[in-house]
């Protein structure tokens, strides 16, 4: 059985079946901050040479996105998913910008709408994924058309 993401975050081995709330007994109430490396800390000493190379961008934006989506996830129920005010937290928190930009005070409302495809009425790390993609997307367009402009 391989070891999922959440297992690389926290540095626990399940050997059968999903994580439990015993495996979190003293999770805090408000999100915690993990070290910006441990995912490829915990990757690196399971799985490849244990040396001390340091991560490349792109394993340090995987381990980012990881990060950021369990420090928020569970504070107010599943640990797995967010709900309305962990997104609301996380948005305000990690897209600052992109929140006080928009003028629609229904944005969370809409974006929760958008993102919960099961309609559980939470944001798994999957629907979470869907967002970033689209962002960095958006955000990749349109810097693209500026290239374009300035030329």
């Amino acid at each position: 059985m391989g070891v999922s993401p959440v297992e690389l975050i926290i540095g626990t081995k399940i050997a059968n079946g999903p994580l439990s709330s015993s495996t979190f007994p003293n999770k805090p109430a408000v999100p915690r901050r993990l070290s910006s490396s441990h995912f490829y800390r915990t990757l690196t000493r399971e799985f490849l040479n244990p040396s001390s190379r340091m991560p490349s961008q792109l394993e340090g934006a995987m381990d980012a996105l990881i990060t950021v989506f369990y420090n928020y996830s569970g504070n107010d129920g599943d640990k797995y998913k967010l709900n309305k005010g962990e997104l609301k937290q996380l948005l305000n928190s990690e897209l600052t910008d992109f929140l006080t930009s928009q003028k629609d005070p229904m944005l969370v409302e809409k974006i929760m709408n958008d993102l919960d495809s099961n309609k559980d009425n939470e944001v798994d790390f999957n629907e979470f994924v869907v967002l970033v993609a689209a962002l960095t997307v958006a955000c990749n367009d349109f810097f693209q058309e500026q290239k374009k402009k300035a030329k």
